[in-house]
């Protein structure tokens, strides 16, 4: 049975999706169904049986590396045999990072593991812009640099082939992108031509974008955490392509335009 953490959240979901598409064994766990990184009481109960994990932390979980010490304890105790974190691209980039420890201490723990480092996923713009898109704008912090967006189905996809076959992952580190790297002017083009309305790259300041999704009511510490990001969108740090999504799933990840095509009823509606 396949441990599914952050099951509503939206990677974890997705994952979670994928796999009960494919008829595995999942059992999902979030702070709604009664799972809590702050109580480790609850860590035994959700570990029961459990096989494999799609481990991932809550967004912006400050001190997520010390929460899953005693987790992996009680994993190792539950006899878990693979663990597949998913953390976020340039992890390695960023030393001593909440992310890049708890890396360094699911590699080191004992049980067979591999890692994903997905890159930004296109449902933000679902998920954080889309008001803004109605309205005919991308409202993002970035000026022009380039971003190489990758879509949250892709990436579920990919967890689910090496949880399909771990032994021929164990061990590995995935950066998943998608195949191409466009700038925010060349997204708004592929906006406006699917959706058939004017769509424009606003670029704001990273103080104007902040105080926009205070206006919406964005808790203060998710505020500073996408402006953070986004930053790094606009310091070119999220640009480069890999090939590895093709080389766990052999397949072509999802283009932007394909993307857009696929929901343009909910950009329109």
């Amino acid at each position: 049975m396949i441990l599914v953490t952050g099951s509503t959240g939206a990677f974890g979901s997705a994952v979670l999706k994928r796999l009960d598409d494919q008829n595995l064994s999942t059992k999902a766990v979030s702070i709604s169904n009664g799972f809590d990184w702050n109580k480790p009481e609850t860590f035994e109960s959700a570990l029961k049986g459990i096989k494999k994990i799609f481990l991932i932390s809550p967004p912006n979980f400050a001190d997520f590396n010390k929460k899953i010490v005693l987790f992996i304890v009680e994993a190792k105790r539950a006899s878990v045999e693979f663990i597949l974190l998913s953390t976020v691209y340039g992890t390695d980039k960023h030393p001593n990072t909440t992310l890049w420890e708890t890396e360094r201490i699911v590699s080191d723990c004992g049980i067979n593991f591999a890692i994903v480092r997905p890159n930004f996923v296109f449902q933000n713009f679902i998920n954080y812009d889309l008001q803004a898109i109605k309205s005919g704008s991308i409202y993002l912090p970035t000026s022009n640099a380039k971003t190489s967006y990758i879509d949250i189905d892709d990436v579920a996809l990919a967890c689910t082939r090496i949880f399909d076959s771990p032994q021929q992952h164990l061990g590995k580190i995935y950066t998943l992108t998608g195949s191409e790297s466009l700038s925010h002017n060349q997204l708004a083009s592929i906006f406006s031509s699917v959706l058939e309305t004017k769509v424009t790259n606003s670029a704001p300041t990273n103080k104007e974008y902040k105080t926009a999704l205070l206006s919406y009511d964005v808790p203060q510490n998710l505020v500073d955490f996408m402006g953070s990001l986004y930053t790094g969108i606009e310091a070119g740090n999220f640009a480069a392509i890999t090939n590895d999504f093709e080389l766990i799933t052999g397949k072509k990840p999802t283009k932007a335009q394909k993307f857009i095509e696929l929901n343009r009823s909910v950009f329109t509606t």
